[in-house]
């Protein structure tokens, strides 16, 4: 009787473990394993349903039987706990080993998207491996039979292979970092950008023993750059283009001044070469008179050459220059011709340099033509007002952070509300006959060198005052 009750007790447990193991079977994907278990169960559970059928046919059994079917009842339910205890653990390695599926899927995915490539090699057995993005760059094959450090380095292009070389060997026995940009003859000859960098992890005695490298496809960025870069220049010959028209508009402007203004030396000249003629003719002229005659001659010819210069050095298109400019000699300049050539005795200058005021780097021409256009659209202001007093005052001094300010100031009627917001933009215009390109290209000008051109909005002061900076170091640009 006791035999019979521990062969149905161990039947029925093994056919629990069975089925927990079929369980198991139907949702692993690697079933070998389970399925020999199961194979192993279901032959144990046959020879125990053998058992019982020669118990039921009065087979007589011997006492070690009792003992072994003890056994096969405790084994089976020590199986049956394990399989049961073992199934949460299972599904967790199962739920990580599909998280770690898919991330390696959606790496692939961003690797793809990013063109980003990863390589690692073992210095010690020299065995490369590479992600698919690497492989599919260089046109390995799907066997990886030909993946190497060495078929990498073949694919660099040979005009940066050296410098390649070096990088790494500084990397591998210098302990330096490895970051390069270089070309890649990928698959079909075809030149690839590449922005490489590696890490070497080394052994405690400090030798390489492993290099991790990542590289990514930077061929369309670089064209990008590239077209950026000219698109740039373009621009820049573009505003200087606009720049020289403006100056010569603006010169246009002041033609009946300089007109006036050449005339008079011009005319001083012929007074004076006709009075030394006809005193010639009457042979009364000493040596004397005729050297002081001469030397206004000399004079009034070089007032108007000078006149000539300033306009010639105003209007000429050359390259942008960057030199050192002192702005004192400077605005100086640019008052004397302005006043030569508006022909404005009315006109007043007023100016206040800080003592031992520094020199500033830009473009000269530039610089006086933003001073220019400050002065005549503060001067045509005055006229449009009516106003009596008519002064501009001009003060420079050191600002914040390395740059030199300067202010341009006058006593018309000031800026507008209702325009002050778009003063700068290009082709806008309070005047009848104006442009309205001035403002917005002397604002480029100061952008161009990192200064900045603003108008004064909390001056206490009547009129407008402009004010505009630029760098006292070159490297501020």
């Amino acid at each position: 009787m006791l035999y019979g009750m521990l062969l149905i007790i161990s039947i029925l447990l093994q056919a629990a473990v069975v089925l927990q193991s079929f369980r198991l079977l139907r949702t692993r994907d690697w079933p070998a394993p389970w399925l020999l278990l199961v194979v192993s169960l279901v032959l144990m559970l046959g020879r125990q349903l053998f058992e019982l059928y020669l118990h039921l046919s009065g087979h007589i059994f011997h006492p070690p039987q009792l003992f072994a079917q003890i056994l096969a009842v405790i084994i089976s339910l020590l199986l049956l706990i394990a399989l049961t205890r073992l199934q949460p653990l299972i599904d967790s390695t199962e739920t990580i080993r599909k998280q770690i599926k898919k991330d390696r899927r959606q790496l692939r995915q961003a690797q793809q998207m990013a063109k980003l490539g990863f390589w690692e090699w073992n210095l010690i057995t020299n065995e490369f491996n590479c992600s698919d993005e690497m492989a599919c760059m260089l046109g390995c094959k799907e066997d990886k039979t030909d993946r190497s450090f060495e078929g990498l380095l073949e694919h660099v292009h040979p005009q940066d292979r050296i410098a390649f070389r070096e990088k790494m060997n500084n990397a591998l026995y210098e302990h330096a970092d490895f970051d390069i940009r270089h070309r890649l003859l990928a698959k079909d000859d075809v030149n690839v950008n590449l922005w490489h960098q590696a890490e070497v992890i080394y052994d405690k005695d400090g030798r390489p023993e492993y290099v991790y490298g990542i590289l990514q496809d930077i061929t369309e960025q670089t064209l990008a750059e590239q077209q950026l870069a000219e698109t740039n220049d373009n621009l820049r010959q573009q505003q200087t283009e606009l720049a020289h028209s403006t100056r010569m508009a603006t010169l246009g402007e002041m033609a009946s001044g300089i007109a006036h203004e050449i005339n008079q030396p011009l005319g001083a000249i012929l007074i004076y070469a006709n009075g030394g003629k006809n005193r010639l003719a009457q042979s009364s002229l000493s040596l004397a008179e005729a050297s002081e005659l001469f030397e206004n001659i000399v004079n009034q010819a070089d007032r108007a050459a000078e006149i000539i210069k300033r306009m010639r050095a105003f209007v000429r298109k050359d390259e942008v220059h960057i030199q050192k400019i002192d702005l004192e000699a400077l605005i100086g300049r640019v008052i004397a011709f302005v006043r030569a050539t508006l022909h404005a005795p009315q006109l007043e200058f007023e100016t206040d340099f800080e003592p031992n005021l520094p020199c500033v780097y830009a473009d000269t021409i530039q610089i006086e033509q933003v001073i220019t256009n400050l002065i005549l659209n503060a001067n045509e202001a005055m006229e449009q007002a009516n106003t009596y007093y008519r002064v501009i005052r001009i003060q420079a001094k050191t600002g914040n952070n390395d740059f030199v300010q300067v202010s341009v100031s006058d006593t018309g009627p000031g800026v507008a509300e209702d325009i002050r917001l778009r003063l700068f933009d290009p082709f806008f215009t309070s005047k009848s006959k104006g442009l309205g390109l001035g403002l917005s290209i002397c604002k480029t000008i100061t952008e161009n060198y990192g200064g900045t051109l603003e108008l004064e909005t909390d001056s206490n002061q009547p009129g407008a005052t402009f004010t505009f900076t630029l760098p006292v170091n070159k490297d501020n640009e």
